[in-house]
């Protein structure tokens, strides 16, 4: 009996001292994880925010994780900046990526001036020439092409937005205007305002026949779910158009699961720790060799 009370205590001593041991590396590894949040947080560059985000990532820290996805989007989406990528059949750029307006505080300064520039632009206050110039030269269009505009909620919308684009690509060259082949017909609620995006009436416009036999380029501010463009493609291949590839400001961000940034960072990690030991390999094997 004396044996049994023994051998009992020294069991739930060391289940103590293993879960004093647990709590202990836990209570560290979440201040580790909050502290180099903290400095990721007060990072400028990009570099930085990234390798210090990652280690608090891999503390377990979710805020982490949402910061360590927005200062590197362009691991987490298969549409990079500047560089022409598919959207069905439509060839498509984008000049960067869009952050919803809850990400503001998370975000680096470039990214949220360009945000800034997104608004502005949608409020006909920024011309944004040179990002849709840009978009334009990586489209590579090496023929006589329309722009069309994506239609807005309203016609004052409508105007606002694209006229001075629509004057600024047709006077450089880029494509000629075909702001006019577009007519906004009656007012509809804006998808940016709407409970659900998708229950939006959007045919509240009417196409030109002038249209008909047109090499198009579709222009917008924002891709995000691309419900509008595959819509609005359709339509103008109804009216005998042809859609040769599409142009936007802007690409909006999903942010992805906790799961997948996780998995990012740790693989990210452990490669960048298997490429220093292949180096470390290579370099005393070359060593070796130019010893003997």
């Amino acid at each position: 009996m004396n044996d049994f009370i023994l051998t009992l205590l020294i069991n739930g001593g060391v289940v103590l001292c293993i879960v004093g041991l647990w709590a202990y590396a836990r209570y560290w590894r979440r201040k580790a994880a909050k502290a180099f949040l903290q400095h990721a947080v007060a990072c400028y560059k990009k570099e930085d925010r990234e390798e210090l985000a990652g280690q608090a990532v891999m503390a377990g820290s979710r805020h982490a994780g949402l910061l360590y996805a927005l200062t590197c989007p362009e691991l987490f989406d298969i549409v990079r900046p500047m560089r022409a990528f598919r959207f069905g059949k439509i060839r498509c750029v984008c000049a960067d990526y869009y952050f919803p307006q809850r990400y503001e505080s998370w975000l680096r300064d470039d990214q949220a001036d360009f945000v800034q520039d997104v608004y502005a632009f949608k409020d006909g206050k920024e011309l944004c020439h040179d990002y849709f110039s840009q978009a334009f030269e990586v489209l590579s269009v090496h023929e006589n092409v329309t722009a069309v505009f994506m239609p807005c909620s309203t016609s004052e919308r409508y105007y606002r937005r694209f006229a001075k684009i629509a004057h600024y690509l047709e006077r450089h060259g880029y494509a000629l205007s075909g702001l006019h082949l577009i007519e906004i017909v009656r007012n509809r609620e804006s998808k940016h305002t709407a409970a659900q995006r998708s229950s939006v009436d959007m045919a509240n416009y009417s196409m030109s026949l002038a249209l008909q036999g047109k090499k198009v380029v579709i222009v917008d501010d924002l891709l995000t779910t691309g419900s509008s463009l595959t819509g609005f493609a359709r339509n103008l291949e109804q009216v005998g158009a042809e859609v040769v590839g599409a142009v936007f400001l802007a690409r909006t961000f999903q942010v992805p699961s906790w799961r997948r940034v996780r998995w990012m960072v740790w693989k990210k990690y452990i490669l960048s720790k298997r490429i220093k030991t292949w180096e470390v390999s290579y370099s005393s094997i070359e060593q070796n060799s130019v010893k003997k």
